[in-house]
């Protein structure tokens, strides 16, 4: 955009009701407080919040853009698989292996406009898909991603392919090196197909970053000793693949020394609590860990496209729990939401997660008009309240990209088509 986008009359925490944000190119320049007048500008695209709530755009941690919300879409409710293990052998094994870059781009595109629908303006995408393809899924995603969604893209290596699909994520990371909206990082999809070859490659390019999801069952658990005769996570760390880089997603068998080594490596760990209670999976001892200084971020694993509705799930799990309103403790405002900001901030070597002068100007309007005076708390506190309210506008990178609710620049009625003729391919039965 040639002129300025000037959000007025809007909530934003901290500066209160009538605040002024102001974009200008891919930064926010101004967080003007209620009461200072912002003069407009010939060129300005003058926005009125109109007293709803402005906040940074969400960072989804862990997702899968292109196959996540199939797991949950197609028919699953009520009747998700026992197992992690029969869940992969059925739905997700059969989809995987006819998920065409073709069809991955359609249903990533499905995937990212829900995901800046809920307020996600950044994701990051373990990748699957049909073996032997892995270059040409990653594109295909990116492609997908090019509706506005900031993202950082992996493909889950795995199987007798997996250094091929190491290499793939290696060769994406350094085309993307110095893209606005994209990055590239190493991937591992678990530990029960993969190969000492193929972690030692990825270990071999881990500078680029990895994306690993690790112990998200008993299962992954019982490979791990069986192949490697070690624990997930002394696996990673074996082989070079647990640093400062590593995102560690799931987790839900990381014991007190595992954790100790997360917090020690500096990683992050991932956890995405309604995907883990969906299919009975565990869920990390997250204050625990918290207190042993690990970096935690919420993921949506792709089936629930809100972050902040991860966080709400997490706080009323842990006060069920502890059978007490204060036992979440600032998990989520002091540890979850700011782990976020600096993993993507990490990620694109810029600020993002907050609304700052000179933070890049990833900014939503979410349709939301809080009934009651906001309480000074941290962020991710707030969106506890806030948890499930869809965007109205989306600024990614200092671009609009959702417009009252609506899309710009693509047709969401051919995004919905495309998305069905592709999920019908990869469910059919036969």
């Amino acid at each position: 955009m040639d002129g300025r986008i000037v959000i007025r009359n809007g909530i934003v925490p901290p500066a209160g009701a009538g605040a002024t944000v102001v974009v200008e190119g891919r930064r926010i320049v101004l967080v003007a407080p209620p009461g200072r007048r912002v003069e407009g500008r010939p060129g300005d695209w003058d926005v009125d919040a109109d007293g709803r709530l402005v906040v940074p755009g969400m960072i989804d941690a862990h997702t899968h853009l292109a196959l996540g919300s199939l797991q949950r879409l197609a028919g699953l409710p009520g009747r998700p698989p026992p197992t992690i293990s029969d869940l992969r052998a059925g739905l997700r094994g059969r989809a995987e292996r006819r998920a065409t870059p073709e069809r991955l781009g359609a249903l990533a595109r499905a995937g990212a406009l829900a995901a800046l629908r809920a307020g996600v303006t950044c994701a990051f995408d373990l990748v699957r898909a049909a073996p032997g393809a892995a270059a040409e899924a990653l594109e295909a995603v990116a492609g997908a991603c090019a509706l506005g969604l900031r993202a950082v893209l992996a493909h889950g290596a795995r199987g007798a392919g997996g250094e091929e699909e190491v290499r793939a994520s290696a060769a994406f990371a350094a085309r993307h090196a110095t893209d606005a909206r994209l990055r590239g990082a190493v991937g591992i999809a678990g530990l029960f197909e993969t190969t000492e070859e193929t972690l030692a490659l990825a270990g071999a390019h881990a500078g680029a970053g990895v994306h690993a999801c690790l112990g998200e069952d008993e299962a992954d658990l019982a490979h791990a000793f069986a192949r490697f005769g070690r624990r997930p996570l002394e696996v990673l760390a074996a082989h070079g693949l647990l640093g400062p880089r590593t995102l560690v997603a799931h987790g839900g068998t990381t014991v007190h020394a595992e954790a100790v080594m997360v917090a020690d490596a500096r990683a992050v760990l991932a956890v995405t609590p309604r995907a883990a209670m969906f299919f009975g999976a565990p869920v990390p001892a997250l204050l625990d860990f918290a207190g042993l200084g690990v970096s935690i971020a919420f993921g949506t694993d792709g089936l629930f496209p809100d972050v902040a509705g991860e966080a709400f799930h997490a706080a009323t799990l842990l006060r069920h729990a502890g059978r007490s309103a204060g036992a979440a403790g600032s998990l989520v405002g002091k540890v979850a939401w700011p782990t976020a900001a600096r993993l993507a901030s990490e990620a694109f070597g810029e600020t993002l997660g907050c609304l700052e002068a000179g933070a890049l100007a990833d900014v939503v309007v979410l349709d939301w008009r809080p009934p009651v005076p906001l309480p000074e708390l941290p962020g991710g506190d707030l969106a506890l309240l806030w948890a499930g309210a869809p965007a109205a506008w989306v600024v990614v990178d200092g671009e609009v990209r959702l417009r009252e609710g609506r899309l710009l620049g693509a047709d969401e009625a051919a995004i919905a088509a495309e998305a069905r003729e592709a999920a019908r391919g990869l469910l059919d039965p036969a």
